[in-house]
């Protein structure tokens, strides 16, 4: 017995060791940087701590760098080493990520400024960074602020939604710099295990609209399509977008289609109505609103294949079972009765406070009816926030008359666009009942309260200002120039600080929470704001495909590839406030 005791210590010692080192990944040896791989989820006290920039830099086989910058739209997975904040992991999966901002991207020549994703566990199935089993590097398309996801993902936790984590990050690829982005935590596994103990299901409904062309733009959303010879990108027939141009060289706005009109010699976009499909606020119904696939969250009928929408987007497994689970809880969402049996109400009624407040359109609340993950647990469902780089107005480029002000003081209790609120059922059942409604006044009034009227954003965000200010001043691969951004965040700061002020009027009674209902003289003043300097959904003009500034649709936003109609024209008095043929600041466009 005496000689098994004496080696009993170094026989466990050696077996401990052999077991960890079969545990180590493949290629790495003495003196390499090996990750320690933990269940704890310790991701959120790490990368995404928003105290500092953090470090992220990929090493990719050469080939394949520049395949990838060849073939972005193929979304190819390629198996890299990751060094995150000096902690590196080996054969983690790196690929483009993205739709209408991968498009733009891939039509210029000149950028390689994608989006990424990165999949720790992909070829290492007991792989995870600190936790964290999927990370979204997102490259800021859109957003000469760089801030816009950061605030509103800030604004859902203040109201009190699991958002997901973000953080800013330095991006090298083979250690040359590539520009700063944001780190947006992925709505996956280790979300809902931080969140939720790994509990519930996830989908992210996307409507068929958002099918994607072979360019990788939406077929039948009214984005331009793949460009034909040309080189103009195609604007599909009877999806409300402009055609063709006449002889003057305008885009023709087909009638009825929600867009604006051009009525000669007044130089202004007209938008429809108020009766009809109209602009924020409007209560008008869209003909775009299309109940089957299930985004709309419209109950049709008990088959799953009946929501293809939802149940062909799955994140988490499903099976029939599950399915039936939601189904269900949309048929009770309809029926009006026992809501809350059916919806966590409380958690939707959080995100729409929060959601409203930043205005942003690509999303359930516009036509596009994506941008959002549907959760359900024990047969209740809530919504999680998603892509919010078109938020404080960017989508819409403004409001009915194409100003700052009407998106500020959007009233809260209307806060549709093309659509009604039987469109709209998870917000409807809100609306349309006094309880839930003064719920939503109550959190809208807390945020207020705590969040802006106590200090606390103006003070958050200088301080985010001065933090990533040094990094925007050297990003090589920034859709924005510095100055551009000095001018951006200035805008940024006013018109969030002023729709707060409006949603403070609107809940005392001295501002309608209806748009319509709104007396023009009470509303928050907000005509020294152009939106389109904080960047918009056809993304910067003059720095993609340099074919000018401010090209296109209301708003100053431009196709993808940064190609306008035929003179570089945006519509004239758009909110760039630039005439025909000029950029915002005053200077003519490039010449052929």
């Amino acid at each position: 017995m005496r000689s098994v005791k004496k080696y009993f210590s170094p026989i466990c010692a050696f077996l401990a060791l052999a077991l960890l080192l079969s545990a180590l990944p493949a290629g790495c040896s003495d003196g390499e940087s090996v990750p320690a791989y933990t269940d704890e989820m310790t991701y959120a006290e790490t990368l995404f701590d928003t105290s500092r920039v953090h470090t992220i830099d990929v090493s990719i086989a050469k080939a394949d760098w520049a395949d990838l910058r060849a073939n972005p739209l193929s979304k190819t997975k390629y198996e890299t080493a990751v060094t995150i904040d000096g902690e590196e992991f080996r054969s983690v999966s790196f690929s483009t990520k993205g739709n209408t901002s991968l498009a733009s991207v891939a039509g210029d020549s000149a950028s390689d400024r994608y989006s990424f994703k990165l999949n720790f566990g992909k070829y290492n199935k007991s792989q995870t960074y600190r936790g964290l089993n999927k990370l979204n590097l997102n490259n800021l398309y859109a957003d000469a602020t760089y801030m816009k996801d950061y605030l509103s993902y800030e604004l859902f936790r203040r109201v009190g939604v699991d958002a997901p984590l973000v953080s800013f990050v330095w991006l090298t690829v083979n250690g040359e710099a590539h520009g700063l982005y944001i780190a947006i935590e992925d709505i996956s596994e280790s979300y809902l295990e931080r969140t939720a103990s790994g509990e519930g299901k996830l989908y992210k409904p996307e409507s068929d609209r958002l099918d994607m062309d072979n360019a990788g733009r939406p077929e039948g959303s009214g984005m331009p399509q793949a460009p034909d010879a040309s080189g103009m990108p195609q604007m599909p027939e009877g999806s409300g977008m402009p055609q063709a141009p006449d002889a003057p060289g305008m885009p023709q706005m087909p009638e009825g289609s929600g867009m604006p009109q051009m009525p000669e010699g007044s130089g202004m976009p007209q938008f429809p109505d108020q009766s009809g499909q109209g602009g924020p606020g409007s209560h008008g119904k869209a003909d775009l609103d299309d109940p089957s696939g299930g985004a709309a969250l419209i109950y049709s009928d008990d088959e799953p294949s009946s929501y293809p929408d939802i149940f062909d987007n799955a994140v988490t497994d499903a099976d029939e079972d599950d399915a039936r689970r939601v189904i269900a809880a949309l048929k009770g969402l309809a029926s009006g009765e026992d809501v809350d049996k059916y919806v966590d109400t409380d958690q939707v009624i959080r995100y729409f406070a929060a959601h409203n407040f930043v205005l942003n359109y690509d999303s359930y609340t516009g036509n596009m009816l994506h941008n959002y993950y549907l959760y359900e647990r024990g047969g209740r469902l809530s919504m999680l926030p998603w892509d919010y780089n078109l938020a404080f107005g960017a989508f819409m480029g403004g409001g009915p008359d194409g100003s700052a002000t009407d998106m500020v003081n959007l009233g809260l209790d209307t806060p549709l666009s093309g659509a009604d609120e039987s469109a709209r059922p998870m917000w409807a059942f809100i609306a349309e009942n006094d309880e839930y409604l003064a719920e939503y006044h109550e959190v809208c009034a807390k945020l207020i309260s705590d969040y802006f009227d106590s200090g606390e954003f103006a003070k958050q965000f200088d301080s985010l200002v001065s933090l990533i200010r040094p990094y925007v001043k050297k990003d090589p691969s920034a859709f924005y120039t510095a100055d551009e951004f000095e001018t951006a965040i200035k805008t940024l700061k006013s018109f969030i600080l002023k729709r707060a002020q409006s949603i403070s009027l609107q809940l005392d009674g001295s501002l309608a929470a209806d748009t319509l209902a709104q007396d023009p003289a009470a509303r928050v003043d907000a005509s020294d704001i152009d939106i389109s300097s904080m960047g918009s959904h056809g993304g910067p003009g003059d720095h993609i495909g340099q074919e000018g500034h401010g090209q296109g649709f209301p708003g100053s936003q431009g196709f993808p590839g940064g190609q306008g109609f035929p003179g570089g024209q945006g519509f004239p008095g758009g909110p760039g406030g630039s005439a025909p043929g000029e950029r915002p600041d005053g200077t003519p466009p490039p010449g052929p």
